[in-house]
């Protein structure tokens, strides 16, 4: 068994027969079954999802052995090393994305009623904000489309095959474009470069991929703009609340731009 990845709450490794094994960290036992669960529903509606193998213990931990989940390396990366493909892959992203959100399910828990208990449990956002937001969120479309929720260059896998969406574990049913505008904000938005010659290059990388990924997205939905638009204080807001750090900061202040009518919404502003 070899590990390939990790982050905060699992670990990934292939097994020998070419599996791939995901464990999850103690502090988030709890989420196996979730996820186990949420990967036999998106199955159900049809979702070019992993799938869940089995359900198995490794040294006192929980895990979930997934099939139709290839081996290969993250968005991030592959970006990184090919960095002239960037435009590409941000177009082959919103074409999976989309993808996703011609599935349905009536399984999946409800995406505006987590948005609003994320929204009211903000608590790094002013009072103002976060009724702004959740006055927003009311007058927003509903839905029953499958949206994942967490798109963002890790939860990308990439090989020659194409790209496939992973770490489903906050899958809903909603609108779709609730789940584009979460995207562009985690796409846009993040940690600092290495060096000041890396941020910038990190920064116009950012710029250039989540642009990319919202014209293509929206060539096949060209009505959605204003719309999506919409959708961009109250995912600030309720991401801004489960954030820290230079993406926390950022959010704050994109949310006080958009609340005091600043720039147009997801258009161009500081960072």
């Amino acid at each position: 068994m070899r590990k390939v990845g990790s982050g905060h709450k699992s670990e990934v490794f292939v097994r020998d027969d070419g599996s791939i094994l995901k464990l999850f960290v103690p502090e988030f036992v709890a989420l196996a079954p979730v996820e186990a669960g949420i990967s036999q529903a998106l199955e159900r509606a049809g979702v070019a999802a992993p799938r869940v193998r089995e359900l198995v213990t490794v040294d006192g931990r929980p895990g979930i052995v997934f099939g139709e989940l290839r081996a290969g390396m993250t968005l991030s990366h592959a970006v990184r090393s090919r960095p002239w493909t960037i435009l590409r892959a941000a177009r082959d992203l919103a074409a999976v994305h989309a993808a996703v959100h011609r599935c349905v399910s009536g399984e999946l828990p409800s995406q505006r009623e987590r948005i609003e208990r994320e929204i009211r449990g903000a608590g790094a956002v002013p009072q103002a904000a976060r009724d702004a937001a959740l006055a927003l969120l009311a007058s927003l479309p509903d839905g029953d489309s499958v949206c994942h929720n967490d798109v963002h260059m890790l939860n990308v896998i990439v090989d020659d095959q194409g790209c496939m969406l992973i770490d489903w574990v906050l899958a809903t049913r909603g609108n779709p474009l609730s789940d584009v505008a979460a995207a562009i904000l985690q796409l846009r938005f993040g940690e600092r470069g290495k060096n000041p010659i890396a941020h910038v290059a990190l920064e116009l990388g950012r710029a250039a991929f989540w642009r990319a990924y919202r014209r293509a997205y929206l060539r096949g939905r060209p009505d959605g703009a204003e719309e999506l638009a919409r959708w961009e204080l109250p995912m600030a807001v309720a991401f801004a609340g489960r954030r820290e750090g230079r993406m926390q900061r950022q959010l704050l202040r994109r949310i006080d731009a958009l609340a005091s009518g600043g720039p147009h919404p997801l258009q161009e502003a500081k960072t």
